[in-house]
Parts: C-alpha cells; sequence; structure tokens
C-alpha cells in the first residue's frame, strides 16, 4: 500500500534534435536582409551592434563570434549554405557549452513578396545534451522558441529601423 505513493524515476526523452520553424515578414529587400544575417559581411546584424566577428577558416566558411551578451562564450559558426539574397545555414557551437543545448544549425530562408519587402523563414534544428527528462525538453522547447521569435524580431527591426530600434527593444524586453 505504500508504495502506491512512490515517485518513480522521471523517464528520460529519445536523444534527438528538436526542430523550430518560424516566419516573418520584413519591409527591406532580400539582398539587404542577406547582409545582416551573412556572417562575413561587415553589415552582419550582430557586427552591426558591436560584437566582434572574425573568420577562422574556409571551404567551409568558418567565424567566431564574441558576443557582448555573453562576454565568457565564444560562439563558432561553420556556415553549410550561402546563397546571396536567398538563403543563409550555419552550424553553431557554444564554446564552452552551456546548460543543456550543445549547439545547432540555424537556416534562413528569403523570398521576395514585393519589389522592397520578402519574408524570411528561420529553422532551428537543436542538439541537447542526452538524458534529459520531458519537462527539461519542454523546458528547453520554450526558451528556444522564446529565442528564435525575439532574434527574427531583432533581424526584422534591425532591418526596417537600424541598430537603435533593436538596443531599445531589448532593454524594454529585459525590464519585463
Amino acid at each position: 500500500m505504500f508504495g502506491l505513493f512512490k515517485r518513480g524515476k522521471p523517464e528520460l526523452v529519445p536523444d534527438e534534435p528538436i526542430e523550430l520553424k518560424v516566419a516573418i515578414e520584413i519591409g527591406r529587400p532580400p539582398d539587404e536582409v542577406y547582409a545582416l544575417l551573412d556572417w562575413g559581411d561587415e553589415r552582419n546584424q550582430l557586427r552591426a551592434r558591436g560584437n566582434r566577428v572574425r573568420q577562422e577558416g574556409s571551404d567551409p566558411d568558418v567565424y567566431r563570434l564574441w558576443y557582448d551578451r555573453a562576454p565568457d562564450l565564444n560562439f563558432i559558426m561553420t556556415v553549410t549554405e550561402a546563397v546571396p539574397g536567398r538563403a543563409y545555414a550555419f552550424l553553431a557551437d557554444i564554446v564552452p557549452p552551456v546548460g543543456r543545448r550543445l549547439g545547432s544549425h540555424e537556416s534562413y530562408t528569403i523570398e521576395p513578396t514585393e519589389a522592397e519587402a520578402c519574408r524570411v523563414t528561420f529553422v532551428n534544428t537543436i542538439r541537447h545534451i542526452p538524458g534529459m527528462t520531458q519537462d527539461e525538453l519542454s523546458d528547453e522547447i520554450g526558451k528556444s522558441t522564446l529565442a528564435a521569435a525575439n532574434g527574427l524580431t531583432n533581424l526584422r527591426l534591425q532591418a526596417e529601423l537600424g541598430v537603435a530600434a533593436v538596443e531599445n527593444f531589448e532593454r524594454e524586453m529585459k525590464q519585463r
């Protein structure tokens, strides 16, 4: 009878990547939006906001990002697809790894919708440490979904209104 109230071990979820897909309309031409995504372009959105990016290799292109919001970490970006004005994708690895996330594959598809606008579809395939419970996975999905939505919002704001608009948005998000 007393065994009825015992908690069992939490069931672990399979060690498989999760995939998130988000899209947004941006009121700028595809080539301008592409430049904000391209790690090798000085107009890259994170470079333009004062973060340091250095090319570490070629064939494939590999970039290292020093992100001011995470000064103790490096981000290694290995480009897997680069079609100017149409598609940009890269593997993103965090050094050293943080929390449950091991890395991800970020893919952006840019489709013109009008002469001066486009639709950006972002697919993020995220790898995590093995042995997570369903609750841990749900937590990771929630964090990653919010990060993807905020990332595309930042992209849109920077493309349409500039760096100051992103800085204002990020300040407002911190206050919440």
